[in-house]
């Protein structure tokens, strides 16, 4: 027991290091949940084992290496970066669709808030350089987001944390377990990610069409009615199109479904 908790001590004193490369692992796009280290290093902070402050920037600097990093290369390879992003991502099927329509609602104040969204957060930064947000409007909204993002859930550990040290009889195990259950906590959020992405794609398995099998139908004369579906900012990243395809957005098809004829095979396609 007692080398278990030397353990625990001696991962603490490595925090900052910790802190800095689970965040930004996740800012450069592995499917790690940042939330349980960050509510661990202020559960921390309230021993003395972090520092609050320090914990605070070093989380803002490796979020704002990560968006950094993307940034440049979505300016230089747009649709690679998202490509490659969504591949990574949980939700691969839905993380370019709800960014495009996150950001086209709200602008470079989108990146204030995108990192408390799944899915969002993942491909906001490479979306936001490829639909020309400039420089500066990148730097000050990812200043801005970053600190939202690492300070919520900071504080929320800290106030854990002021709770445990009204518990004395467990305040002390609880705090040495603090990354550990920072540990078991991601693990439990990215099992659960993995779950509803396997039961959503079995869901819809039945209606799915290949590439492959929509260019037979084409070439056999069928004539199928194939609708795209992406969103504006998407068409930025990647214009082409099947030839032959209607345009519209999700929301449109509830409004124009008389357009959309009844006697062909109906396709519909988006990222």
């Amino acid at each position: 027991m007692f080398e278990v908790h030397q353990s625990l001590i001696n991962l603490a004193k490595h925090g900052y290091l910790l802190l800095f490369l689970w965040t930004a692992a996740e800012q450069l796009g592995a499917p790690l949940p940042a939330m349980p280290i960050l509510i661990a290093a202020g559960v921390l902070s309230t021993t003395g084992q972090l520092h609050f402050a320090a914990a605070l920037l070093i989380g803002m600097a490796s979020c704002l290496v990560g968006d950094s990093a993307w940034y440049v290369i979505g300016k230089k390879r747009g649709p690679v970066a998202l490509r490659f992003l969504c591949k990574m991502s949980i939700e691969p099927e839905t993380c370019v669709r709800r960014s495009a329509e996150f950001i086209s609602r709200n602008g470079s104040a989108s990146l204030m808030f995108a990192k408390f969204i799944p899915g969002v957060s993942t491909v906001a930064v490479p979306l936001a350089a490829t639909s020309e947000l400039p420089l500066w409007s990148f730097i000050i909204a990812d200043l801005v987001g970053s600190l939202l993002y690492v300070g919520a859930y900071l504080a929320a550990g800290r106030l854990l944390g002021d709770s445990i040290d009204k518990i004395s009889a467990v305040a002390t195990s609880i705090r040495s377990a603090a990354l550990v259950l920072a540990f078991a906590a991601a693990i439990a959020i990215l099992g659960w990610r993995f779950y509803q992405r396997r039961r959503a794609k079995k869901s819809v398995k039945g209606a799915r069409i290949s590439p492959q099998e929509v260019r037979d139908l084409i070439t056999a004369g069928e004539n199928p009615y194939i609708v795209d579906l992406r969103h504006p900012l998407d068409m930025l990243v990647d214009p082409r199109m099947i030839p032959g395809a209607t345009r519209m957005t999700p929301a449109e098809l509830s409004t124009r479904y008389a357009e959309i004829p009844r006697d062909r095979e109906i396709i519909l396609y988006c990222t």
